[in-house]
């Protein structure tokens, strides 16, 4: 079985400050923005669980 050469990752910057690294197949957070990161970790109220409406 033959290897493959891994290619170097390279790093992508986005406007808003956020910072990935592209492995390929995958993207990596190495540094996240302030915006993006408040808006992942927010409390969020309940909600409860639509109830079945049956005529």
């Amino acid at each position: 079985m033959a290897k493959k050469k891994v290619r170097t990752t390279d790093t992508i910057t986005l406007p808003c400050g956020c910072i990935y690294q592209d492995k390929g197949w995958l993207l990596v957070c190495i540094h996240e923005c302030n915006y993006h990161k408040r808006k992942r970790t927010a409390k969020r109220p309940y909600r409860s669980k639509a109830e079945c409406v049956r005529p």
